[in-house]
């Protein structure tokens, strides 16, 4: 009778047509009690959960505001326990409310403004950045909202985006089912990435199951900004643009990128679902992203011994730094890489690994490392030329005659492109 005819029925008609709409003997009456306002919602799980089988019953999670707890959490509750003495969720979730940049709550009966709809936000500024200042806060806590926000969301999404634009051209040339490197061939830094990637990886999945979506947001965002743009990407800069295309070191690189860029857009799905779906399309994997299985650690990757000399390096890059800016103030460099550069109190293991890698590392021309003492370093101009495909001042520099601009490096790519 409802479903034909909408609840007001219940008032329209008297207690003989209601009787006989209803099949119920003459004499029967109708009462005008008002039941607890909730108790519509509070019987949700059975009008909606227990009519359908497809649903799960009880429900994975019930999420409202904290205004909830003594409304729709608690008649829902009530009315569950009373048919079935259970719960009808696994868990509840609550989030605060909307605020303006004064605290002051945002909603529809707000007497000072009328507050503008998600799709006015959607169409200015695109859902992708919408979705993302969702994950950016602590809903659990009432929530700023203002336009300067999205401004800054905006350089956060270029941020992850021109990652994500990085790594597919890197991976332009390379082929996953012929081209993988084995970890043997791995440098210490593609090492210490892959390690970097399963920390993410496990930290990602555990905030997304306990709903911390700002936790993810901060994990994948400073993944992106300091470990891959600051740090891996522009460290192996020169062994992309300028190794042999297959040189065991770029393979090794690809290899390690790829990895990433497949976890990566698999992490960021459930928040940049438009970004994550266009960038898997370009890789050129079959399927939508959103149909992929979640990424899960690998063991074989895990490196504490990897993690633990990049962090010594770190603090060697910084003594280096600050010895090139003085030299810089001084005028007596341009540049890192027409530094030569003499390293002290280095540390054995550091000392264990080849120049050619620290030098790439630290993202030098010339490195001599000293061992004892405290860590310090020396700048002087390096003597030699500059190699015009790399940029590197090497000793190599004009020894090949067919090619006297280049170091024995390039030369030697440039002979068998």
């Amino acid at each position: 009778l409802v479903a034909e005819r909408g609840s007001n029925v219940w008032f329209e008609l008297d207690n003989e047509q209601l009787a006989q709409e209803l099949g119920l003997p003459p004499g029967t009456t109708h009462r005008n009690d008002t039941i607890d306002v909730w108790i519509d919602s509070g019987v949700s799980h059975q009008a909606v959960l227990a009519q359908n089988p497809e649903l799960r019953n009880p429900a994975d999670m019930y999420l409202e505001a904290t205004d909830q707890h003594r409304g729709w959490f608690q008649s829902s509750l009530m009315t569950s326990v009373a048919l079935h003495d259970r719960a009808p969720y696994k868990t509840c979730v609550t989030h605060g409310f909307v605020v303006d940049v004064d605290g002051k709550k945002i909603s529809k009966s707000s007497s000072y403004s009328k507050p503008m709809d998600a799709g006015h936000f959607v169409g200015k500024h695109g859902a992708d950045i919408v979705r993302l200042w969702v994950s950016s806060v602590n809903y659990t806590d009432d929530v700023p909202f203002s336009e300067e926000m999205f401004t800054r969301l905006g350089d956060t999404y270029r941020r992850i985006r021109n990652t994500l634009r990085i790594l597919l051209g890197n991976l332009s040339d390379f082929d996953p089912t012929s081209q993988q490197a084995s970890r043997e061939e791995f440098t210490l830094v593609d090492r210490w990435i892959m390690h970097r990637l399963q920390q993410v990886i496990a930290d990602c999945r555990a905030a997304y199951e306990a709903y911390e979506f700002h936790k993810v947001y901060h994990t994948l965002n400073h993944f992106c900004a300091g470990d891959l743009s600051s740090l891996y990407i522009d460290i192996t800069k020169d062994r992309m643009y300028c190794d042999a295309v297959d040189s065991p070191r770029r393979r090794a690189t690809q290899t390690a990128m790829h990895e990433i860029f497949t976890a990566l857009c698999k992490l960021l799905a459930p928040i940049l679902s438009f970004t994550a779906e266009e960038a898997w399309g370009h890789l050129g994997k079959p399927g939508s992203i959103h149909l992929q299985q979640f990424p899960e650690v690998e063991g074989q990757w895990q490196d504490v011994a990897a993690e633990q000399t990049v962090d010594e390096l770190l603090k060697l890059r910084g003594v280096i730094g600050q010895a090139i800016e003085a030299a810089r103030q001084e005028k007596l460099i341009g540049n890192a890489l027409e530094a030569t550069v003499i390293l002290r109190g280095a540390g054995e293991e550091i000392g264990r690994i080849s120049p050619q890698e620290l030098e790439e590392f630290f993202i030098l021309s010339d490195l001599t490392v000293e061992s004892g003492g405290e860590p310090s370093a020396t700048v002087s101009k390096t003597p030699h030329a500059k190699c015009s495909r790399c940029w590197r001042h090497r000793s190599s520099v004009g020894t090949n005659p067919a090619h006297p601009e280049l170091d024995e490096r390039c030369a030697e790519v440039v002979t068998h492109l």
